[in-house]
């Protein structure tokens, strides 16, 4: 048998199928309620060899929009890929105005964070919005 009849269905088939985006944390994420029942919605997207994200909405654990000066704030900085497939950078973190290091994965439409400063560490999900 000719190779290049196997090669070629084999290249069609890699082709066609659909992009592995579902992990690609570039998005718009919502995270939970914080301790004061804030919600962000957070626009994530490359920063040169990282990811950054910038808060483009607040609103109350209801769901309802409330006004921030929160709205246009960096919050994820310097994010970078790291051998395993996770992101290593820094959170800001709007309750308590403090800066986290942060270790990011996304799995799916699920944003895994495990925050951590010096009283120990916080595991955090956001769930993918767009």
């Amino acid at each position: 048998m000719n190779f290049s009849k196997l090669l070629f269905p084999l290249v069609i088939y890699l082709l066609s199928a659909p992009p592995a985006a579902a992990d690609w944390p570039v998005g718009l994420w919502q995270s939970p309620p914080d301790t004061a029942g804030l919600v962000v919605h957070v626009r994530t997207k490359p920063c040169g060899r990282s990811i950054c994200g910038q808060i483009e909405r607040t609103k109350n654990r209801f769901g309802y929009d409330t006004p921030s000066s929160f709205v246009g704030r960096r919050m994820l900085m310097d994010m970078q890929i790291q051998p395993d497939g996770s992101y290593q950078g820094q959170m800001w973190v709007p309750h308590g105005n403090r800066l986290v290091a942060s270790r990011m994965q996304v799995q799916g439409n699920i944003m895994q964070f495990q925050n951590c400063d010096s009283g120990g560490c916080v595991n955090v999900d956001w769930t993918r919005l767009r």
